[in-house]
């Protein structure tokens, strides 16, 4: 996952502190803004906080002995309160001046130099989180509607070294590309062993749906009658057999046809070419009786 890090300040960058292909942990600082205007006004403000609390304590203290009102006191308690609200602003500003990483990864574009004069919002650095990538994929429009935030996804990366890398949809494009009709789909990756990089190419399947316990055939079993009509032929008592079916799912991977109706699991059913089988034909399995 890139991660664009920009100027919290308009600055001059005082030093840069780490290049490209670095790698950082997550706080680390990145860079140094000049501090010339904002670190005099910290010290100020943290000077103020602290008179105003020797303020508010003497008040305190001269109330006990009926010197001064309930009223100076309260005064000076919001002093001291306005005072530290001050106080933690100006921190603020200067903590600003050391732009941190937001994550741990690796510097993938370094933007600036020492000396540059930035805007607010200008573009710093490029961080790649490689704890877990991201890739873009591509979706046909006409199978968008079945894709879920969250589905499984069965990668194979180009070079990478292992395979059966696993990740999940985690965005969806809300617009079809007009001229390939394609919807972009983003799938997010571990990668904790750092063994993957930004720009690498992947091929995968989006699992669309899962069913327990379901009855599978491979798809050259699955036949079409003049009609239209799906079966399989069964071996039953030692002869063929129709059996009409619904389908469900196909696994292209795995050349599986999903049974939604017609078999009830753990029949003997024939593969491929059928050609010259017919319904009650006396069949031999090989190894069997028949």
């Amino acid at each position: 996952m890139v991660v664009r890090i920009a100027s919290p300040i308009p600055e001059v960058v005082e030093q840069v502190l780490v290049k490209e292909g670095q790698a950082v942990h997550q706080g680390e600082a990145l860079a140094r803004f000049r501090t010339n205007a904002v670190e005099p006004a910290a010290l100020s403000a943290e000077a103020q906080r602290r008179l105003a609390a020797s303020d508010y304590e003497r008040m305190q203290s001269l109330f006990k002995e009926g010197a001064v009102s309930e009223r100076d006191v309260q005064n000076a308690e919001v002093n001291l309160r306005a005072a530290e609200a001050s106080e933690a602003q100006a921190k603020k500003k200067l903590d600003e001046t050391t732009v941190r990483a937001p994550a741990g990864g690796v510097i993938s574009q370094r933007a600036v130099d020492s000396g540059d004069r930035v805007k607010d919002g200008d573009l710093l650095f490029q961080l790649v989180n490689t704890a877990e990538l991201e890739f873009e994929a591509t979706v046909p429009s006409e199978y968008v509607g079945d894709v879920r935030v969250g589905a499984p996804v069965a990668l194979a990366v180009t070079g990478a070294p292992e395979s059966g890398l696993s990740g999940r949809v985690a965005r969806i494009n809300a617009t079809v590309d007009a001229a390939t009709r394609q919807v972009k789909v983003y799938v997010t990756v571990s990668n904790r062993g750092g063994r993957l990089v930004g720009g690498l190419f992947a091929s995968g399947r989006i699992v669309l749906r899962q069913v327990q316990g379901a009855i599978a055939v491979p798809l050259s079993a699955l036949r079409t009658d003049g009609g239209g009509a799906k079966y399989v032929l069964v071996v039953e008592g030692g002869r063929i057999a129709r059996r009409d079916v619904q389908v469900g799912a196909t696994d292209e991977q795995t050349s599986l046809v999903q049974i939604s109706s017609g078999l009830a699991g753990g029949e003997i059913v024939i593969v491929g070419p059928a050609s010259g089988l017919e319904p009650g034909l006396r069949v031999t399995i090989a190894g069997g009786e028949g």
